[in-house]
């Protein structure tokens, strides 16, 4: 699904069932378009992490976890050779969108590649399907085109990978964006963006003008009027990557 067709469907809903899209819906939409629910490898992803914890317990290797939700809503995170939270303007946050049967496979691989090269990263994974499987926030953007070149070397990522949401560029279709991750994160930030968008474009009954640069203007426009310096990161970022996506150019330029 590209830009364009997101946009102009959440504008046919609107027109159709005359509903105020909030923040929390786009949230969903972003996490799971394109996406079967699928929750029927929780146990096995939970026995597979619980087992690799073990064993990294017993080594000297440096880790911090932590974990949000319950049962087939868990969210795992794990930091390796963190000593704090990465600096916001250093770090690129890495989406592997891994098919739902490949899950634990997929997190072995990352963990050991992670391990073996001493990297600074935290990776968060859900256990249940969704179109951002795993995402890796890479400290340091030197670490990012190594990863991806060795997955994309060693792996038919047309066979492995789900499509991310429209609004992230990528890289062999692994997803790149750039975010605080304090106040918000990209796609939150991105979900207040589109609410706050299609309620003025509703209210001003203008909801044929929709397009995807439309949109890219609306965020800059934004951009150029917000104080707050988190938030104008988080709001060039979406601007970064859809002009990425538009121009069909690298998120890590």
């Amino acid at each position: 699904m590209r830009i364009n067709d997101f946009l102009k469907q959440i504008a046919s809903d609107i027109k159709t069932t005359d509903k105020d899209f909030t923040k929390e819906d786009f949230y969903y939409l972003l996490k799971y378009t394109g996406i079967k629910k699928d929750k029927s490898l929780v146990s096995e992803i939970e026995e597979f992490y619980d087992n690799f914890l073990e064993s990294l317990n017993n080594s000297l290797i440096r880790h911090v976890t932590r974990r949000t939700g319950s049962n087939e809503n868990t969210t795992h995170y794990i930091g390796f050779y963190t000593d704090k939270r990465a600096s916001y303007t250093e770090s690129y946050k890495v989406y592997f969108p891994v098919k739902y049967e490949y899950m634990i496979s997929a997190l072995k691989t990352i963990f050991s590649y992670l391990i073996r090269n001493s990297i600074e990263s935290v990776v968060k994974f859900h256990v249940k399907a969704t179109n951002e499987n795993i995402v890796i926030r890479f400290y340091h953007k030197e670490d990012v085109i190594p990863f991806i070149n060795y997955c994309n070397n060693n792996f038919i990522l047309d066979d492995l990978l789900e499509k991310v949401n429209p609004f992230i560029a990528t890289i062999y279709g692994i997803g790149i964006v750039r975010d605080d991750n304090t106040l918000n994160t990209y796609n939150g930030t991105l979900s207040e963006v589109l609410e706050e968008y299609f309620k003025y474009l509703h209210t001003c009954d203008a909801l044929d003008k929709i397009s995807d640069l439309h949109f890219l203007d609306y965020v800059m426009q934004k951009e150029n009027a917000e104080e707050n310096e988190i938030i104008r990161f988080n709001l060039q970022a979406i601007e970064k990557n859809i002009k990425a996506i538009l121009s069909r150019t690298s998120p890590l330029d």
